[in-house]
């Protein structure tokens, strides 16, 4: 708000007053449309100063500030902003906050959530997103009860001996707990099926498994249904999927996948890359321990996962094995010629030289078909039933 300058008019009359001339006091100031109350303020400020310079502007700020953050409490925030984020875990207002409140030196002392964001504003460690979507535009969905329904997916990371390798990663829907991550060397169905036991070993069986269509975890859109799938009706789990180009349906095993792959990134910076597959498990096993015990989960009610998955009574798979889907395609075994094509019936498909030799399965559903190589994806291509020859068309840069 802009302040009130004082007329000229004013400022005469209030130094013809200090210097002690008779000034009808009332009347300048109904002239001049100021108060009385301002006009003796200024003339006390001319007194002090000896002249005009009782009219320069002066500040506004308080003389105290009763519920202003003690400086040692604004260090901690900064300090642990700081440890967090070197440390590749969150480091948000709300996390900050959490950590403090479990610090015995600020008991009775732990500011706001707001506070601690205004602070970190005032100290650099803020940069506005206003491109950001708003939390109100959300649409938020939770499993009601812990092992009601596990996410499951992977990510790709790198070794320092073996290379690109995978990482399967299981989250609990309602808590929200890491059930299991775990390193494998390829994402096969195999892999997915052995790193959910391993949860199972440690959280129990869960009624449901949630999935995108990857080839590992479902065959649902293929038409067929794969080792995963299949183990898991035999053990009374219900599998699901989401839409395909849907990734918001596995959100939350999404996230904490973004949340680990920051924190293996400031791993490597700091210690180099994981050396084996070994090597990298016991940093998962790590971040797994302390996502699920020390860190805050705001999605949760800014609890750990444990806790919440203590507090409630967890949800049990059927007592039954459940029903597998009816077979809907025709289903063949061939082995891949020399010269890297298939030959089925009338037609001959091409998959490479590299496949030569191998056993593939073939299933064929109307018009498409899907080439198998164990669970590899060999092929998968809209049949043209105008011609004999399938080619792969990769001499142009396309795909079938």
């Amino acid at each position: 708000m802009a302040r009130k300058v004082m007329p000229m008019k004013a400022m005469a009359a209030v130094l013809a007053f200090v210097a002690g001339e008779a000034v009808n006091v009332s009347r300048v100031c109904r002239e001049v449309g100021v108060s009385r109350k301002t006009f003796y303020k200024y003339v006390k400020r001319c007194r002090e100063a000896g002249g005009a310079g009782g009219f320069e502007e002066r500040s506004r700020r308080p003389y105290t500030f009763p519920r202003a953050v003690a400086a040692d409490v604004e260090e901690a925030v900064v300090g642990l902003r700081k440890q967090l984020a070197d440390d590749g875990h969150e480091h948000g207002a709300t996390t900050i906050q959490w950590h403090l409140g479990r610090d015995r030196r600020f008991t009775g002392r732990v500011p706001s959530v707001a506070t601690v964001h205004r602070i970190l504003v005032r100290r650099g460690f803020v940069v506005a997103q206003p491109e950001k979507r708003p939390k109100s535009s959300w649409r938020r969905f939770e499993a009601p009860a812990p092992n009601e329904w596990w996410q499951i997916d992977f990510i790709d990371w790198v070794t320092a001996l073996d290379g690109l390798v995978k990482v399967f990663n299981i989250l609990d829907d309602h808590s929200r707990v890491a059930c299991r991550c775990r390193a494998v060397a390829a994402a096969t169905g195999e892999q997915a099926w052995t790193t959910f036991c391993q949860a199972a070993q440690r959280w129990g069986l869960p009624a449901g498994v949630l999935s995108d269509n990857g080839l590992c975890f479902s065959g649902k859109l293929r038409g067929f249904e794969v080792l995963f799938e299949a183990k898991l009706r035999d053990a009374g789990v219900r599998p699901f999927t989401g839409r395909p180009y849907h990734p918001q349906t596995t959100g939350k095993v999404e996230r904490f996948q973004q949340t680990l792959k920051k924190w293996l990134r400031r791993q490597d910076r700091r210690h180099g890359l994981a050396a084996d597959l070994a090597a990298l498990q016991a940093r998962l096993d790590q971040f797994c321990a302390y996502y699920n015990e020390q860190r805050p989960h705001q999605g949760i009610g800014r609890v750990t996962p444990l806790s919440r998955w203590q507090a409630n009574p967890t949800a049990k798979p059927a007592t039954v094995p459940l029903a597998h889907p009816a077979p809907r395609n025709q289903s063949h075994t061939v082995t891949v010629g020399a010269n890297g094509v298939i030959a089925l019936h009338k037609l001959n498909i091409g998959v490479g030289t590299k496949w030569a030799g191998c056993q593939a399965t073939v299933i064929v559903d109307g018009h498409y078909a899907t080439i198998l190589s164990g669970d590899h994806l060999v092929r998968h291509l809209k049949i043209d039933h105008t011609r004999t020859y399938q080619p792969t068309r990769r001499r142009r840069g396309l795909t079938s």
